[in-house]
């Protein structure tokens, strides 16, 4: 973080900690509706919040909480960097939410984790996987998806059980997330004796020559953190050749996929991160109700946000309206029946039994090994 970005954060948090309001004093509402944050990257992430209206329309026509409404609150952390710190500011004071549901990538998943700490505020977290997050010892944040860690760990036993030997990874040298899953990676192929090529691919790369490359260092194994038209075009490269490397994919690359709208053709025999949700009862139930009433399936993305929203509405029932009390039941409790799996978390807030593991086969994904 540079003096610019720790300049706008120590100058939103001032702003928070001066505004007159403390976190105890702004904790209870006595009437209206029940208010429940979700921070967004930007405005072109309108899908997601598809998954937020769903849970807490059934939440409503459940009763809502004794009676009253839960209402959605949408704010967007673009603009300047530090945007994510004003807007969970606004979300906390101005809103009054009971508790902030996250979308974000790693450095404004930070802006809005300090917020939450400084309010007192739960923090969910269903989009940034960078394991620092859940390293602060903060009781308020949990992260409903499975961090870098725990996925590279995941993967890093995949391809030893496939035989390891030469490995690479593909990154973007400019993605923060993206850096962060390669340091993961990293570290969980050492612990496996398997050392692991790094492959930069940014702009002006050609898929031809990174293909080129992959294959004069005889890699047999190649993680990609993410997905784009370039990596869709090497992937067909290389499966076009003989023998082609075995593919992996954290759940970004997937979510990348999905969010660009291209198919698995390219990515025949690929081992993925992805939630189970397709292949378990309570997520198909998801996927019926999902269904009826937007007429597609759901992405990853908007699985992970309607299971966070269904925890939040849980908690409040559960705790009621005081923001350390949902913060604390959303850490200590055992979250069943939702359309990701069972929800539990460790004493960082990292989701336990977090990852699972899908193979493409014909263009499908199918559970590769156990699913929750």
């Amino acid at each position: 973080m540079n003096r610019i970005h720790t300049y706008f954060l120590i100058l939103f948090l001032t702003c928070l900690s001066q505004s007159g309001v403390s976190p105890l004093q702004a904790q209870e509402v006595n009437e209206g509706p029940v208010t429940i944050g979700l921070l967004l990257p930007d405005h072109s992430h309108k899908a997601v919040i598809r998954a937020a209206e769903l849970a807490l329309k059934e939440a409503n026509q459940s009763g809502g909480y004794q009676g009253r409404e839960f209402r959605l609150v949408v704010r967007t952390a673009e603009g300047f960097w530090g945007a994510g710190s004003k807007e969970s500011v606004s979300l906390v004071y101005e809103d009054r939410v009971r508790a902030i549901v996250g979308s974000l990538d790693g450095r404004n998943g930070h802006l809005a984790e300090q917020v939450a700490t400084k309010s007192h505020l739960a923090y969910v977290e269903t989009w940034a996987t960078e394991p620092t997050l859940s390293q602060a010892f903060v009781p308020w944040f949990t992260r409903l998806v499975p961090n870098d860690t725990q996925q590279a760990e995941a993967l890093a036993s995949v391809i030893q059980k496939q035989g390891g030997g030469s490995t690479a990874m593909l990154y973007s040298p400019d993605d923060y997330d993206c850096r962060y899953a390669v340091k993961s990676l990293q570290k969980a192929l050492a612990k496996k004796d398997i050392s692991a090529m790094e492959i930069p691919a940014g702009p002006g790369s050609e898929a031809t020559e990174l293909a080129r490359t992959i294959r004069d260092a005889g890699i047999q194994h190649l993680v990609l953190p993410y997905s784009s038209a370039l990596t869709e075009q090497l992937a067909a490269l290389l499966q076009s050749g003989n023998p082609a490397p075995h593919l992996y994919g954290t759940l970004h690359m997937l979510m990348d996929l999905e969010a660009q709208s291209l198919s698995l053709n390219n990515y025949e025999g690929a081992i993925l991160v992805a939630s189970p949700h397709a292949h378990i009862l309570s997520g198909q139930l998801f996927m019926k109700a999902w269904y009826e009433e937007y007429g597609n399936k759901p992405t990853q993305r908007q699985v992970y946000v309607y299971d966070a929203f269904i925890t939040v509405v849980e908690a409040i029932r559960k705790a009621g309206l005081l923001r350390e009390d949902i913060s604390q039941c959303l850490l200590e409790s055992d979250f069943t029946g939702l359309a990701s799996g069972p929800v539990s978390y460790d004493a960082l807030g990292n989701r336990q039994n977090a990852v699972s593991l899908v193979k493409v086969e014909n263009g499908y994904l199918v559970p590769h090994g156990n699913t929750p």
